[in-house]
């Protein structure tokens, strides 16, 4: 693999929380819900489903997006408890869903009912795919 390929996969790579948070936004405006002022919760701050290295983590990146555009973002993640770079704790689950104008799966951690998730709120935007095959209006996937 020659390095023009390498360093492009690492401009990608950099690139897409911004494209993330561009999609969640627009999400959030295609129901009619402006993203300043929306309550977001991120689903999964860690880098990989099943381990709490935040390090390279896109999670990190559409948070500060999110909440720079006026979005009031919190976030769910077993394996890491709080982001202190960014002020944050993890907030209990049910409660977050049941409050969250959108709900962004961004890791994928074992052992977490996505399905019952996906039904559960409002708009359920899936990052990593873990829904394919669902049918549920109000789910997206990127």
């Amino acid at each position: 693999m020659s390095i023009e390929y390498i360093e492009l996969a690492d401009m990608i790579n950099q690139y897409m929380p911004y494209h993330c948070a561009e999609r969640v936004e627009q999400d959030l405006k295609d129901v009619a819900k402006p993203v300043k002022g929306s309550r977001v919760l991120i689903l999964g701050a860690s880098h990989k489903g099943g381990v709490g290295d935040i390090r390279e983590s896109p999670a990190l990146r559409i948070i500060e997006v999110l909440a720079g555009r006026g979005g009031i973002v919190s976030y769910h993640d077993d394996y890491v408890p709080s982001l202190l770079s960014l002020g944050l704790e993890s907030v209990p689950l049910d409660d977050a869903v049941a409050e969250a104008d959108a709900v962004v799966l961004v890791t994928a951690h074992p052992g977490v009912d996505h399905t019952a998730l996906t039904e559960r709120s409002s708009l359920f935007i899936d990052l990593r795919g873990v829904t394919r095959g669902m049918h549920v209006e109000n789910l997206v996937r990127l």
